[in-house]
């Protein structure tokens, strides 16, 4: 399948080097590349474990923190 791709001209320019020193061409470097990319991807998803992000989750604030005794409270009435 063939599509275009618009690089910045510094980058073509890095990447035509980069290219060059490997003996190969900038659609080689390009396709390498990408294949890494999606093999990484594929790789995660299928071990589960995604790209490290940094998650804001809720907080609610105590005015007595570390007294919030849950030992006894049932999770699974949650899930039902």
């Amino acid at each position: 399948m063939q599509t275009i791709v618009n690089l910045p001209e510094s980058l073509y320019e890095k990447s035509a080097l980069v290219a060059a020193s490997r003996g190969a061409t900038v659609e080689q470097l390009i396709l390498e590349a990408v294949a890494k990319e999606v093999q990484s991807d594929l790789e995660s998803n299928i071990i589960g474990t995604e790209p490290d992000r940094e998650v804001n989750l809720p907080v609610i604030k105590s005015q007595r923190p570390g007294t919030l005794d849950l030992s006894h409270f049932d999770f699974d009435d949650l899930l039902a």
